[in-house]
C-alpha cells in the first residue's frame, strides 16, 4: 500500500476543515506540554508497550442529513416598472428608494387641469364631425346595400360554378377511370384463364404416363389371374387323379403368378398414390382433355361493353343534369355582374361613406383616447403588490412625458436568493429540495425553486453553477441586495449504517477503509451512499459492531499491529 494511496480522502467541508485545526492545535498545545515534562521523568518511567494506538469508531445504525452550504445575494422574482400614462406634470410622490410599500399605495399623482381641458374640447369636436357626416350617410345607404347585396351574389354564384365544374370535372374522371378498370380487368380474367389451362395441361400430362402404366399393370393383373383360375382348375384336376407330382408344379406356378399380381398391386396403388385426382380417370380419358384444351383459345373481353355498365350510365346521366344548371348558374352570375356594373356610381358613393367612417371613427377614438387619459391621470399610479422601491427619480412640480420610466417596484414577498455552487457539488442539487436561508438575524424555510443550465464564471475564474433558493415564509425583514447563507438538504437517509467521514479513503482501485480485526490493521473495500461532514453512509462490505479505524498514524499501514483507542 503507497503512502500516496492511503492518504487518498474524500474532500472535506469548511467546517470540518476549521474543526480539525482546532483539533491540531489542541492536541499541538497538549504535546508541547507533554515534551517538557516527558523529558524530565523519561528515566524515571517504565517502558510502555511499542504498539501505536489508533482511533477507532463501532459501525452504527444512525440517519445521515447530507447538507450543500453556500451563499448568495437576496433578490426579489417579480419586478414591475411603472411608466407615465400621460404628459403631465406629478403632483405628488413622497416615496424613495428602499421604501416598504404594500398593494394599492399611491405612488404618483398628476395634475389634470389640462387633460380635462382637451377632452372637452375633444368631445365637441367629435359631435359636430359625426353630426355632419350622418345625414350624407343616410341618403345613399339604400343604393349601397343594393350594391352590396349584389356583390355577395357575384361571390356565391362564383363559387357555385367553380363546384359544379369540379363536379362535372371529377365525374369525366370517374368515368375514365371506370371505362379503364372494366378493360383491366377483362384482361386479367383472359390471362388467368391462359394460366390456369397451362397448369391443367401440365397436370394432364404429368398424369398421362402413370395413368397408362397403372393400366398395363391392371391389365396385367387381369391375365394372371386369369391364368391362376386355368391352373387352379388343372391343379384340382392332378389332386383328383392324386398326381400329387403334377399338383405340386402347379401349386408353385399358383403362387409365382400370386406373387406377381402382389407386386403388380402395390405399384397400382403408388401409381394412384402419385395420380391424385386422376387416380379414377383413365389414360384415354385423359389424353382426350389434353387434347380439347390444347385445342381451346383464350378470348378476351374488349372494353368496348363498358357501354353496359350500370354505374358508367348513372355517372353520365348525373353529368347531363349538372351541366344544366352549370348553364342556369353562368346565366345567373351574368345578370348580378349586370346589376354591380350598373352600381359603379353608387361604388364611389361608397368611397365617400369610408371616408365619413373614417372621419367619425378618428373623432370617437380622439375623445375616447382623451377621456380614457383623463381617467389615467385622475387615477395615477398605485402599486399592484407589495414589496420595495427600487428605482425612482421623481419630484414633485416635474412634467412626465407619456411613456417615461417612473418608478420600479420589487416583491418583497416573492422573493429568493441567487447562490453559485461549484463544480464539485451541482450535481447533487435538484429543483424542490429544502432548505434554509440566513439573512441577517433571521433563519427562513426554502426551496430550491431553479437551477442555470448554463455555467458562469465567478471572480476566482472558475466555472459555477447559479440557482434560485425560493423563501416559503418572507416577512418585512427581508432585504434585497444583501448576501444570504444557504444550507440546501441535498440528501437524508435515516436508520441506515453509518461510519465517521474522515475514516472513508478513495485509492485508485475505489473507496476503502482500515478495520481493526483481531489487533490487525485489515483493508476493507466498501461502497459508500450518502455523507455529511461527519458521518457516511455504508452500503456494502462493513457490518454493524464492525470497528473502523478513523485515520493511520505516521508509520502505521496494513498488517500493522496496533491497539484501539475509543
Amino acid at each position: 500500500m503507497s503512502k500516496k494511496e492511503r492518504k487518498a480522502k474524500t474532500p472535506k467541508k469548511p467546517e470540518q476543515i476549521k474543526k480539525d485545526k482546532k483539533r491540531k492545535k489542541i492536541i499541538l498545545s497538549v504535546c508541547a506540554a507533554a515534551v517538557v515534562g516527558g523529558i524530565a521523568v523519561t528515566k524515571m518511567m517504565p517502558k510502555q508497550d511499542a504498539v501505536p494506538a489508533v482511533r477507532v469508531s463501532a459501525v452504527k445504525n444512525g440517519d445521515i442529513t447530507s447538507v450543500l452550504d453556500t451563499s448568495g445575494t437576496v433578490i426579489s422574482l417579480k419586478t414591475k416598472t411603472y411608466f407615465s400614462p400621460v404628459n403631465a406634470n406629478i403632483r405628488e410622490y413622497n416615496g424613495k428608494v428602499g421604501q416598504v410599500v404594500k398593494t394599492g399605495d399611491m405612488l404618483v399623482a398628476f395634475q389634470t387641469d389640462t387633460l380635462e381641458e382637451d377632452n372637452r374640447k375633444a368631445e365637441l369636436t367629435a359631435s359636430s364631425t359625426i353630426n355632419g357626416n350622418k345625414d350624407t350617410m343616410e341618403k345613399n345607404q339604400k343604393t349601397l346595400d343594393e350594391a352590396a347585396v349584389a356583390s355577395q351574389n357575384v361571390t356565391i354564384l362564383e363559387n357555385d360554378i367553380k363546384n359544379y365544374k369540379n363536379y362535372i370535372r371529377d365525374l369525366n374522371a370517374a368515368i375514365s377511370n371506370r371505362t379503364q378498370q372494366l378493360a383491366d380487368e377483362a384482361y386479367n380474367d383472359a390471362v388467368n384463364n391462359a394460366e390456369s389451362q397451362s397448369g391443367q395441361l401440365a397436370k394432364l400430362n404429368q398424369a398421362l404416363v402413370p395413368a397408362a402404366q397403372r393400366e398395363t399393370l391392371l391389365s396385367s393383373n387381369s391375365d394372371l389371374q386369369a391364368e391362376i383360375d386355368q391352373l387352379s382348375v388343372q391343379k384340382s384336376q392332378a389332386e383328383f387323379q392324386e398326381d400329387d407330382a403334377t399338383a405340386d408344379i402347379l401349386e408353385n406356378q399358383i403362387e409365382e403368378k400370386e406373387k406377381q399380381i402382389n407386386e403388380n398391386t402395390k405399384k397400382i396403388e403408388k401409381l394412384e398414390k402419385e395420380l391424385g385426382d386422376y387416380a379414377e380417370v383413365s389414360a384415354e380419358e385423359i389424353q382426350n382433355q389434353i387434347t380439347a384444351l390444347s385445342s381451346a383459345s383464350v378470348s378476351y373481353t374488349s372494353a368496348s361493353d363498358a357501354s353496359a355498365d350500370v354505374q358508367i350510365a348513372q355517372w353520365q346521366l348525373d353529368m347531363q343534369n349538372a351541366q344544366e344548371t352549370l348553364a342556369q348558374l353562368q346565366s345567373d352570375l351574368a345578370e348580378e355582374k349586370a346589376k354591380v356594373s350598373a352600381g359603379d356610381a353608387v361604388v364611389m358613393t361608397e368611397a365617400g361613406k369610408k371616408v365619413m367612417d373614417s372621419s367619425n371613427n378618428m373623432a370617437e377614438l380622439e375623445s375616447a383616447s382623451v377621456e380614457e387619459l383623463l381617467k389615467k391621470g385622475r387615477q395615477g399610479i398605485h402599486a399592484e403588490f407589495d414589496g420595495i422601491i427600487t428605482k425612482a427619480d421623481l419630484t414633485e412640480g416635474t412634467p412626465a412625458a407619456q411613456g417615461m420610466e417612473l418608478v420600479t417596484v420589487s416583491s418583497n414577498r416573492e422573493v429568493a436568493v441567487r447562490a453559485a455552487v461549484s463544480k464539485y457539488d451541482f450535481g447533487k442539487l435538484k429543483e424542490g429540495q429544502k432548505a434554509a436561508v440566513t439573512i441577517g438575524n433571521n433563519e427562513y424555510k426554502a426551496t430550491v425553486d431553479s437551477i442555470s443550465k448554463v455555467a458562469q464564471t465567478n471572480e476566482k475564474g472558475s466555472p459555477v453553477i447559479t440557482c434560485e433558493v425560493k423563501l416559503d415564509n418572507p416577512d418585512d425583514n427581508v432585504f434585497l441586495g444583501v448576501e444570504a447563507k444557504v444550507s440546501i438538504i441535498t440528501a437524508e437517509e435515516k436508520g441506515v449504517l453509518m461510519i465517521p467521514t474522515e475514516s472513508v479513503n478513495t485509492g485508485k482501485d475505489g473507496t476503502f477503509c482500515y478495520v481493526l480485526r483481531d489487533g490487525v490493521v485489515t483493508k476493507c473495500d466498501v461502497k459508500t451512499g450518502v455523507n455529511s461532514v461527519d458521518a457516511t453512509e455504508v452500503l456494502s462490505g462493513l457490518k454493524e459492531g464492525d470497528t473502523v479505524i478513523e485515520e493511520l498514524p505516521e508509520g502505521v499501514e496494513e498488517g500493522s499491529e496496533v491497539r484501539a483507542e475509543e
